[in-house]
């Protein structure tokens, strides 16, 4: 800024300012209305699916949490189709539930364990067969 000697100079800069100002407030609107755009497009129900969606797909840990899941509900639905059949007892269908929800959270958590333990009978298996040959 610079200094003002007279109200004749003090008056234009005012106006310089003014305008300055009405600018940047119509510049910061518009960004404001560009940034909300934006954010009800990526609020939208579909947009979220979707990037949830890839984001499981890229994202092998979670492919593999969300399959031991999968498994884990399979097994303990399974079990309790033993358990209670088709019986109408109130009592056996809440010990089926119990079963359920305990063998879907077994299967859940010991899935990795026994994924490795099959891994490396797998890889004993392989060795066994294909015993290396020493040469001499």
């Amino acid at each position: 800024m610079q200094k003002v000697n007279s109200g004749d100079d003090l008056k234009k800069q005012i106006a310089e300012l003014e305008i300055r100002s009405k600018r940047q407030e119509a510049a910061l609107k518009e960004s404001l209305r560009s940034t909300g755009e934006s954010i009800k497009q990526t609020l939208k129900p579909a947009n979220l699916l979707k990037t949830g969606l890839d984001t499981v797909r890229h994202t092998p840990s979670i492919k593999t949490i969300a399959l031991n899941t999968v498994i884990g509900l399979v097994a303990g639905y399974v079990t309790k189709r033993f358990v209670v059949g088709k019986s109408r007892s109130m009592i056996r269908k809440a010990l089926g539930v119990i079963v359920q929800a305990t063998i879907t959270k077994m299967v859940h958590n010991k899935l990795p364990e026994w994924q490795n333990k099959a891994a490396n009978m797998v890889a004993k298996q392989k060795a066994l067969a294909n015993p290396a040959r020493i040469t001499v």
